[in-house]
């Protein structure tokens, strides 16, 4: 069956909970269901997990030194929201948007208990279509953009939201610049299908996009090796994925099991890579 906006809303709405019970650490006060990044000084999960958050928050500060409009597009359960917000000087009230409502709800109640329920609001909704105006210094989206049905829209509307001098984020999978054999094509729609990504596209792709629209590209870090691959044998991941294929569980995190083992396979193999990139509205 397609990829659907609806569909990828209920991928979230039935596993958030079981993401952050399998990552649950108890010393971390707002959940982050993102990739952790070991990079050259990083001696903690906690710090791993915030490497993008960081990155973000200094392209922030670079344009918006102090009283920062900025919005998090597929903010999950807020968890770079809550990061990034408390560490910027005087920022204007932010947004954070999902599709889900549990993950909207789990948002609000951790806004709450931090006290910033004034400050992060948190809305569910599209975010191809998002209930502001025009005059954001920064937008940004971590593992979001993958999820989009039609991911063309995402610029338009992320151009639309910036000021001129502007910044878009985005910290997500690309399909690298080649051609696949038939086994790596395999793989790759395994990931597309277990983790409903039908947004996954080369960089190229991305830049003609985003240039489109007005928006430049001004960084594009590759992150891949930062990333703590846990690939299997080729042999071994082929038969559970077919078995996974074939157990007659329903539940949406069979899928998103057997999407995340093809991943794994994926950004091993080259098929796919994790990246930075940074566009500047012209």
């Amino acid at each position: 069956m397609p990829i659907t906006r609806d569909s990828v809303k209920t991928y979230y709405d039935q596993n958030t909970r079981l993401f952050l019970a399998f990552g649950k650490n108890n010393k971390r006060k707002a959940q982050n269901i993102h990739r952790s990044l070991w990079v050259e000084g990083v001696q903690t999960l906690e710090d791993a997990l915030n490497v993008s958050n960081a990155n973000i928050m200094k392209e922030i500060e670079t344009i918006a030194p102090q009283q920062a409009n900025f919005a998090d597009l597929g903010c999950g359960v807020g968890a770079s929201l809550f990061y990034i917000y408390p560490r910027l000087q005087m920022p204007k009230p932010a947004l954070g948007l999902t599709l889900s409502p549990v993950q909207a709800r789990l948002a609000r109640g951790t806004a709450t208990q931090l006290g910033l329920e004034e400050r992060i609001l948190f809305a569910e909704g599209d975010f191809t279509s998002v209930p502001l105006g025009s005059d954001l210094d920064a937008v940004y989206s971590v593992e979001a953009v993958c999820h989009a049905v039609d991911p063309e829209r995402y610029f338009r509307e992320a151009a639309r939201l910036l000021r001129s001098g502007g910044r878009l984020m985005l910290v997500d999978d690309y399909q690298a610049a080649r051609a696949f054999s038939q086994a790596e094509s395999v793989w790759l729609k395994a990931y597309i299908d277990g983790w409903y990504v039908p947004g996954v596209r080369t960089v190229e792709q991305v830049i003609e996009w985003a240039e489109k629209y007005g928006l430049r590209l001004i960084r594009n870090d590759e992150l891949t090796p930062h990333l703590r691959l846990r690939n299997l044998p080729d042999l071994l991941a082929r038969v559970l994925l077919f078995l996974g294929n074939h157990l007659p569980i329903k539940h949406a995190i069979l899928p998103s099991m057997l999407g995340s083992m093809a991943l794994q396979q994926c950004l091993h193999m080259g098929i796919v890579e994790y990246r930075f990139l940074v566009f500047e509205k012209k």
